[in-house]
């Protein structure tokens, strides 16, 4: 009997396939032309695919910015829950890591970054995205704060300084296009990690 196997099948693998040359082409003239110039058609073109195939795959343009908005929050909760018994902010740190992997493609990141800064929609986007994002990680902490109120506030007073500093890490790799993005994330969370222990300082939750 044939054991399962967790590989991608040929179609997924494909089909990734096709997601990436779409983003790499989007990107490309992104820093080319701006976001706002782009079209749809030119970034199917570029990838050699028809425009059909570009919407089988993304929405809309903001969503080859992002990747798949539902699908990334799904990937962190899920990385989140991978590894119950680290520490908050460890437990934290690596799963924003294994879902951004901000050194797979580090010249998108900074492009990533210079559109957030330039293009309102491409901003607006990115502020619902990472709401979204806030949620799982103070969902986290509260497993680690307990369930009343005081404890969700601090969750996500906790949550929300996490990605503040991500938020200046972002800007920073803006503004210095040779800068590290791993590094970047890496700075943001040894910038807040005195504070936000003290917050969490104590036995995880059991209750």
């Amino acid at each position: 009997m044939t054991e399962p196997s967790d590989r991608p099948s040929l179609r997924q693998r494909q089909r990734q396939r096709t997601r990436e040359e779409i983003a790499t082409a989007a990107f490309a003239l992104f820093a080319e032309v701006g976001f706002e110039a782009t079209t749809v058609e030119q970034i199917a073109a570029r990838a050699g695919v028809a425009t059909r195939t570009f919407f089988r795959h993304f929405p809309t343009k903001e969503d080859v910015v992002f990747g798949d908005q539902e699908e990334l929050v799904a990937r962190l909760r899920a990385a989140l829950a991978a590894t119950p018994g680290d520490p908050p902010l460890t437990r934290i740190f690596h799963a924003i890591l294994t879902v951004q992997q901000p050194d797979r493609h580090p010249e998108r990141e900074r492009e990533r970054a210079r559109l957030i800064g330039e293009s309102p929609a491409v901003r607006a986007r990115s502020y619902h995205l990472v709401e979204a994002l806030e949620d799982a990680v103070a969902d986290t902490l509260m497993g680690y704060l307990g369930p009343g109120d005081d404890e969700r506030a601090r969750a996500r007073i906790v949550a929300g300084a996490i990605f503040g500093a991500l938020r200046g890490a972002r800007r920073t790799a803006s503004d210095h296009p040779g800068a590290d993005p791993r590094q970047l994330v890496e700075t943001a969370f040894a910038t807040i990690s005195d504070g936000a222990s003290s917050v969490l300082r104590g036995s995880p939750h059991t209750g």
